[in-house]
């Protein structure tokens, strides 16, 4: 329930219902003048006239509270304030004016006071269902759930048909997860009202909650035999396809949503990711390029359409579109990192590299564009490039984990297996917790055959932070292979085979273990999968080698 309404709806009344009646025949005279003026919209004249009927009777509530409605009409909020307490001075008991100068508070944005008043007006009348409306409104705003509830039971206590309060009586037992008490009040309120669409709205939003699509469906569609325009229930019925992975059905709905507002492009977005979704990539450009007409500057919009051309194979399309996007939004970082993607996958490295220089002569305190030309210095295979790259990240960040983790891997890829240590073990020192530098510690000390059961307490904390990494799960395999526990190995290593199936270096450990197991198919097997992931030549002249000198021992 909204709060601006009920004082605009009390003005509407005031102002076209009928005239409440003040004393005396000059004060009544001046005051009918007044109300005419005020319903045709002199509002000054009206404010005249008012006041003459106030100079007429002084002591007149009506004609103060008449006033009140003008005061508020032209913005004069403390004026309208100070007749309306007038007034309740005079009158106390005057539920108009009780009601109006709550709502004038609820304007204000002073719920207490407001509440004070409704609850005057409850004290009035014990079934004044307009002021357990308000009073409900005011607990909801405040979160105060229960108060709200137990205002919604009191309506229903002695009218147990009202609509409004099953309504709200349902949505507050929906916000508290009690899902089925909440069906129970709009189920109600439906055998009362079945054309409702906001409980059948809710209604389906309750069952697509539990996962009953097929029920959610159903109340949706009554929604639209209520209302065939109704938008939202289109929207949910599209969404519950998307969700059951029926896109044509749900492009369907979309479309017929479409032509209900053939203005709002979101629709047209959607459709153009569901399009994405399957495949369909010259579909998806089509409805990407219909939203970018009306929107050129849309980045979101933008960055799907890159990705449709990128999905499509058009690389130095998707480039040029990719490159469109503003650089200070926030899609930007996402279609840097597709544009990089791009650049390497087409051989475009060195124009890549000179793309992203020519960003950080722009930005240059932005240490991502150091961390993203790093990579495409090691894409290259130039370790000296991309560490100097990080260095000149790690002046203006001097503590920032990701760029000392990242220098790190690279002097461990050039062979310097001391020095990538010694940041990973600056890591340690800044965050003793991080699972990334653990794992590199102990997995170089298991490669190395040294502090084992120190290498397999540092994987073991790592794995405590990321127990789903499979990487993880291999370090600590290797150090149990390298302690002489193969069983355990065994373990561990097919656990981050399974996590991570297509690691060419997990698999050849498998193949190491069994080896050591005995097991000499399944060692074969392993180092075959190995070698068939391998990418690096000089790893697969020693996979291969490994295959040729397998075989049982002794023959």
């Amino acid at each position: 329930m909204r709060y601006c309404g009920s004082f605009l709806a009390l003005l509407l009344f005031l102002s076209y219902g009928t005239p409440l009646f003040a004393t005396g025949g000059a004060s009544y005279f001046h005051f009918l003048q007044g109300y005419r003026e005020a319903r045709e919209g002199n509002y000054e004249d009206a404010m005249e006239s008012y006041r003459n009927a106030l100079r007429s009777d002084p002591r007149s509530a009506t004609i103060r509270t008449e006033l009140s409605v003008l005061d508020f009409r032209k913005g004069d909020i403390r004026g309208a304030e100070e007749l309306l307490k007038e007034a309740l001075d005079i009158d106390p008991d005057n539920r108009v004016t009780v009601l109006l100068l709550a709502g004038l508070y609820i304007n204000k944005r002073e719920p207490d006071k407001a509440k004070d008043l409704y609850e005057r007006c409850i004290a009035l009348n014990p079934e004044d269902t307009e002021a357990y409306l308000h009073l409900a409104a005011i607990y909801v705003s405040q979160k105060k759930y229960q108060n709200a509830l137990q205002a919604y039971t009191k309506i229903l206590s002695y009218d147990d048909d009202n609509v409004m309060a099953l309504y709200y009586a349902g949505r507050l037992h929906g916000e508290l997860k009690d899902f089925e008490q909440a069906k129970t009040y709009f189920e109600k309120l439906l055998q009362i009202k079945p054309n409702f669409e906001l409980a059948l709205l809710d209604l389906g939003t309750l069952y697509e909650i539990e996962g009953r699509f097929d029920r959610a469906r159903e109340s949706y569609e009554k929604v639209l035999e209520v209302n065939p325009e109704n938008k939202k229930a289109y929207a949910r019925i599209a969404a519950i396809y998307v969700r059951q992975k029926e896109y044509d059905r749900a492009i369907f709905e979309f479309e017929k949503l479409s032509d209900i507002d053939r203005g709002d492009l979101s629709v047209r977005e959607n459709i153009g990711l569901l399009h994405l979704e399957k495949g369909q990539y010259e579909d998806a450009i089509r409805e990407f390029n219909m939203v970018l007409a009306s929107r050129l500057k849309d980045n979101r919009i933008r960055l799907y359409l890159g990705l449709a051309l990128q999905e499509k194979g058009e690389t130095n399309r998707a480039i040029e579109e990719l490159w469109k996007i503003d650089p200070k939004s926030e899609e930007f970082k996402t279609a840097l990192r597709n544009l990089m993607a791009l650049y390497i996958k087409s051989g475009q490295i060195d124009e890549a590299i000179t793309k992203v220089r020519s960003l950080i002569a722009q930005e240059k305190t932005n240490t991502d564009l150091y961390m993203i030309l790093s990579s495409l210095y090691e894409e290259k295979e130039d370790y000296e490039g991309a560490i100097k790259t990080l260095e000149e990240a790690g002046s203006i960040e001097p503590n920032r984990i990701e760029v000392l983790y990242q220098i790190g891997t690279l002097y461990e890829k050039k062979g310097d297996n001391g020095t990538a240590l010694k940041y990973m073990e600056e890591i340690i020192k800044l965050d003793p917790e991080n699972p990334n530098a653990l794992n590199f510690i102990g997995y170089s000390w298991a490669e190395r055959g040294i502090k084992l059961d120190k290498a397999e307490e540092m994987v073991r904390k790592a794995l405590e932070k990321k127990p789903d990494d499979g990487f993880i799960r291999d370090s600590l395999g290797w150090v149990y292979y390298n302690k002489g526990e193969y069983v355990k190995a065994l373990s561990e290593l097919q656990k981050a085979q399974e996590a991570v199936p297509d690691d060419p270096v997990i698999a050849e450990h498998l193949a190491d273990v069994y080896l050591k197991l005995l097991d000499y198919e399944r060692a074969t097997e392993f180092f075959q999968k190995s070698l068939q992931l391998e990418k690096k030549e000089d790893r697969k002249k020693i996979l291969e080698e490994k295959l040729k000198n397998l075989q049982p021992k002794g023959k």
